[in-house]
């Protein structure tokens, strides 16, 4: 029983010491890459807020009327005045043009397709700092536990971080399904211009949050990295030898 418990707690070790450098790989060289590149990304034209005109015409875009009636045809010999015909007591023209088909934004879905990838990387990370983290807290005990007060605060610090970025991921994923039940809305009521309205304000707010999870991811990784930085022998080694040597 002894020689197995042995055994298994070398092959977890063993496991750890693997996570625990590739953990130390992503802190010291992933996010100073990631830093450098979302950068980057923040100042390219692609996230310019002047793009927000391009923003609105590729919303008013995205509505696909029916095609305009053949001049060239005989005109109807009357109007109906049925009550499909009927209209809030006005006759309608049997020639009433309708909407076809709602399409995406091209310019937001453009950039949603790279910012959404980034957020789900960086969480990833931010899943695995907090288990390594965690992995490191030594045993309760009495007195010495300022490291541990440490280790706790970081791993609250970083769990944040990742809480904002689960609900950020969720937010770029419910833009479709808002934006959608808005569409049908479009389609249903085409001469009701402010569901068009809405559905361009909605456009506008998804490329204004873009934007603005851009740079702040940047941020978050440039905030977590420093924290890690500072408080690493704290993190690693939260109890001094010495102390430990007296237990």
């Amino acid at each position: 029983m002894t020689s197995c418990s042995t055994e298994t707690n070398a092959i977890i070790a063993n496991l750890n010491k693997t996570f625990y450098k590739e953990v130390e790989d992503v802190i010291y060289k992933v996010f100073p890459r990631k830093i450098t590149e979302l950068d980057k990304l923040a100042k390219d034209d692609m996230f310019c807020i002047t793009r927000e005109i391009e923003v609105k015409k590729a919303s008013r875009a995205s509505i696909i009327w029916s095609p305009l009636p053949n001049s060239d045809a005989p005109p109807p010999a009357k109007r109906r005045r049925n009550s499909d015909a009927v209209e809030n007591g006005n006759e309608v023209s049997d020639h009433k043009r309708t909407i076809i088909r709602v399409k995406h934004n091209a310019v937001v879905d453009e950039m949603i397709s790279i910012i959404h990838p980034e957020i789900r990387e960086a969480s990833e990370y931010f899943g695995k700092i907090k288990m390594w983290i965690q992995l490191q807290i030594p045993k309760i005990e009495d007195g010495n536990n300022f490291g541990v007060s440490i280790q706790e605060d970081t791993i609250s610090e970083v769990g944040g971080y990742f809480e904002y970025l689960r609900n950020a991921f969720d937010e770029c994923a419910r833009y479709h399904g808002n934006r959608g039940k808005v569409a049908t809305k479009v389609m249903k009521y085409p001469e009701v211009e402010d569901y068009a309205q809405y559905m361009c304000e909605i456009d506008c707010k998804q490329f204004q949050l873009a934007r603005i999870l851009t740079n702040e991811l940047k941020m978050i990784y440039s905030c977590v990295y420093d924290i890690l930085n500072k408080n690493s022998e704290k993190i690693k080694q939260p109890r001094s030898q010495t102390s430990i040597n007296l237990y």
